[in-house]
């Protein structure tokens, strides 16, 4: 699939942000790439964007991203790019010639919108709109949107002033050449350079269709919709479905803020892995000094290294950095830095009491956390596909208790609980996935 991006606008109520917006950063992601990205996760592999304001800008990064994600990417040069957006559309009349996804360089969306309308197809003189019908979306700066009024998937109105309206334009358009000649016709006959306008006069000729959407979408034109952005970036990336309770109410909250930090750098999701399995190793070092300040310190800072460990996924998702190697690199370290800890407790409690309690206990310990974290994907699949409910326990839990034994001087408490716990609650797995089966 072919797809258009307009990117020739100046963005002066976005300037605080950057210089140009195509190239505004949100979350460490350029805005225009964001939307490149989405649309080839949504099945478009040929690019075209139309440049204007600073294009030579825009065109070096383009062609630094084709390389990057080994995707074509042509830029189109607008030099009316003051004029209204149809004009930026008028430009790709020539180059393509077939249907094409039709984007928006300021408009961020769930690619699931672009695999709806693939699944509907305009007829050769129509034009396919995705459009929101909840009038109430809190992404919507009704002062700026582009309202639309709809009947049995026809679009009867469009513009920003209307007050019969019933939905919102999304910027999410699958075209046929038709629109050329509508914007050409809204450009000659009404003086209007605005791809509404072309859009209102296939309206007329019934030949402009819409499709309903209640996907993830914003159009981003200011601070404050810059903002309700980045919140919504955040809150669908740092966070998973199978989270503890420990990672739910106390570790994600603090690690989205981190991660909403740490975007802004170089910082790949292996490096976080591997820096949070260094801060485990050193904890679990402080636990064999046989001292409880030092335990106690070690508490505390495996505690901070499970926090961390939340970051690699959140910056992972956020950025596009997420592999199968690097999930995979981050439970092995997880894995560990688990048996380190317990093994420095396990010395800690030898260092007072040797005794065969003490070792069997620890070894039990470390055999459950082992089994939990080796039937985390059989039962989390499980968990989301037939479940649905229940508390889930793993390391967020593992290491929270480790945190409190350490904090209150209950090493042996903990590895009891531990050993207990992690063993039931895989014993509980095996009979749940049995019964499932």
């Amino acid at each position: 699939m072919k797809c258009l991006i307009i990117a020739a606008g100046q963005g002066i109520r976005l300037q605080s942000k950057g210089g140009v917006k195509p190239l505004v950063p949100l979350l460490g992601v350029l805005l225009i790439e964001r939307v490149i990205r989405s649309a080839m996760e949504g099945g478009a592999d040929e690019f075209y964007v139309t440049t204007g304001y600073e294009g030579e800008q825009v065109s070096c990064f383009l062609q630094q991203l084709a390389k990057r994600l080994k995707v074509s990417i042509t830029p189109i040069q607008n030099d009316d790019w003051q004029k209204g957006n149809g004009i930026s559309v008028l430009k790709a009349r020539g180059i393509i010639e077939e249907s094409f996804l039709l984007l928006m360089a300021d408009h961020l969306f769930d690619p699931a919108i672009i695999r709806s309308l693939q699944e509907q197809p305009p007829k050769e003189d129509e034009v396919l709109l995705a459009v929101d019908t909840d009038k109430n979306n809190p992404l919507v700066d009704m002062e700026d949107v582009t309202k639309i009024r709809i009947k049995k998937g026809r679009i009867l109105n469009i513009g920003k002033t209307i007050n019969d309206y019933n939905a919102f334009d999304t910027g999410i358009f699958l075209c046929t050449p038709v629109i050329f000649e509508a914007l050409e016709h809204a450009c000659k006959i009404h003086n209007d350079t605005t791809l509404s306008a072309a859009i209102q006069i296939l309206a007329e000729d019934n030949c402009a269709k819409s499709m309903k959407t209640n996907e993830f979408w914003i159009d981003i034109d200011d601070k404050n919709t810059f903002k309700k952005a980045e919140k919504a970036f955040l809150d669908s990336t740092c966070g998973k479905n199978n989270d503890g309770p420990v990672s739910y109410f106390l570790n994600r909250p603090i690690s989205s803020r981190l991660s909403r930090f740490l975007v802004n750098f170089n910082v790949t999701p292996n490096q976080i892995s591997f820096f949070s399995f260094v801060l485990s190793m050193i904890a679990a070092g402080l636990f064999t000094q046989g001292n409880y300040w030092l335990l106690a310190l070690g508490g505390i800072i495996a505690q901070f290294a499970s926090i961390i460990d939340g970051s690699d996924g959140e910056i992972a998702r956020l950025k596009y950095l997420s592999s199968d190697y690097s999930g995979w690199f981050d439970a092995v370290l997880d894995r560990y830095a688990d048996a380190f800890l317990l093994f420095g407790l396990t010395l800690y409690l030898s260092s007072q009491n040797l005794s065969a309690w003490v070792l069997g206990t620890g070894f039990l310990a470390i055999i459950g956390s082992f089994m939990l974290s080796y039937t985390a994907y059989k039962y989390d699949k499980l968990m989301k596909s037939r479940i649905q409910k229940g508390i889930r326990i793993g390391r967020d839990v593992r290491v929270f208790l480790i945190f409190l034994g350490a904090i209150f001087n209950q090493a042996y408490l903990v590895l009891m609980v531990i050993a207990i716990l992690m063993n039931l609650e895989t014993i509980r797995r095996i009979v749940i996935c049995r019964n499932e089966r």
